[in-house]
């Protein structure tokens, strides 16, 4: 990427203009997907080039700390479209789907169960890529949705030498928001299927949990337990990994223990120190990044697909960061050589349809 870029501009570089580009999405240079991702097939009308890429993001990487990691973001998607490319920062995951389903959004990053719905309802939105495995492949379990409490409180919740959820019912819980498919959509699908009744009775105070809050960000989840307001919560081991230190066990799985980092910015900043312990976690496919084809061509959107999953993008340290990296705030760590973005179409959700009964 050209260092004289503007990340205000967003002005589209040259650097994608050699690539070879094949109709229909028969992509180069993006591994570990199996056919093609049918964008063009979806449109009743052929889309036109747009004059820019308009990239809605959703809450959780729309927060101020995310501002530059969203900058670079556009200037690859910029760098690949051949046009500029600006970022919408969100607060509410409805305005986010809902952007990229009109339109005006070309394209945006969704949770898996936002992308299910939207796509049923609006086959024009399709995957074009998700974050790979430490191969460089497709994996079926990117991160992981976890329930968290306070290390004080964790006796709560053991159960020999590893914990049990038995007790929870009567407590009161936090979730992301009702569209969260980690901070909420997977927890509560889990829930109704170990305990009973549907999955809307663990979103709704007074039926399973005795309150039921919404924190509306993976840090404001964590936030209700840190204030005592929720006994637990759910959240990501991604994006909320940038507000807790790892002092014990391995990011997101069960029996891991976290420290809230100092310096954050306000409501965690006075919480450093706080430990937390992940006592439950479930694996979630990748996040989608959607395009709408009813306004991006095939052509631009091929180009795009083909520089996000190129070396350009994954060897770029302030969107893949080394994980010495204490500095850089960005969703992903370079955690191996090959891990990247890759392709991917509709049929990758299928086994995560099935979970949450919409297959």
């Amino acid at each position: 990427m050209q260092n004289s870029m503007s990340r205000r501009r967003f002005l589209a570089g040259t650097g994608a203009a050699g690539l070879t580009l094949a109709a229909g999405f028969a992509l180069a240079g993006c591994s570990g997907g199996s056919g093609a991702s049918g964008a063009a097939s979806s449109s009743a009308k052929a889309a036109t080039k747009p004059d820019k890429i308009i990239f809605a993001w959703e809450p959780g990487a729309s927060e101020g700390k995310y501002e530059n990691m969203r900058d670079v973001f556009a200037e690859c998607i910029a760098e690949g479209a051949g046009i500029p490319c600006e970022p919408m920062t969100t607060t509410d995951y409805n305005v986010c789907i809902e952007s990229v389903n009109a339109g005006k959004a070309h394209m945006a990053s969704l949770g898996a169960q936002e992308y299910c719905e939207l796509h049923k309802k609006n086959p024009n939105v399709v995957v074009g890529f998700v974050l790979s495995d430490k191969n460089g492949d497709l994996n079926q379990v990117s991160y992981h949705s976890q329930v968290l409490c306070l290390r004080e409180n964790v006796d709560k919740y053991r159960s020999g030498d590893g914990f049990s959820l038995d007790g929870i019912k009567g407590l009161n819980y936090s979730y992301v928001d009702l569209s969260s498919t980690s901070g909420c959509i997977i927890p509560s699908t889990v829930f109704a299927s170990e305990f009973g009744g549907s999955a809307d009775d663990y979103r709704e105070s007074g039926k399973f949990f005795s309150t039921v809050l919404f924190g509306g960000s993976h840090v404001n989840s964590i936030y209700n337990v840190l204030t005592g307001d929720a006994d637990l919560c759910s959240c990501d081991d991604t994006g909320a990994a940038n507000n807790y230190n790892v002092i014990s066990g391995a990011n997101g799985e069960v029996g891991a223990v976290y420290a809230i980092k100092d310096g954050l910015d306000a409501p965690l900043d006075q919480y450093a120190g706080t430990e937390l312990v992940c006592i439950a976690s479930y694996a979630v496919p990748a996040v989608p990044f959607v395009i709408n084809t009813s306004v991006v061509d095939d052509e631009t959107a091929n180009k795009i697909i083909d520089y996000m999953c190129s070396s350009a993008v994954s060897d770029n340290p302030e969107l893949f960061k080394d994980p010495s990296d204490k500095d850089t705030v960005t969703k992903w760590t370079k955690t191996s050589d090959k891990i990247g973005f890759v392709r991917a179409d509709d049929s990758y959700y299928d086994d995560f349809r099935k979970l949450i009964g919409e297959a």
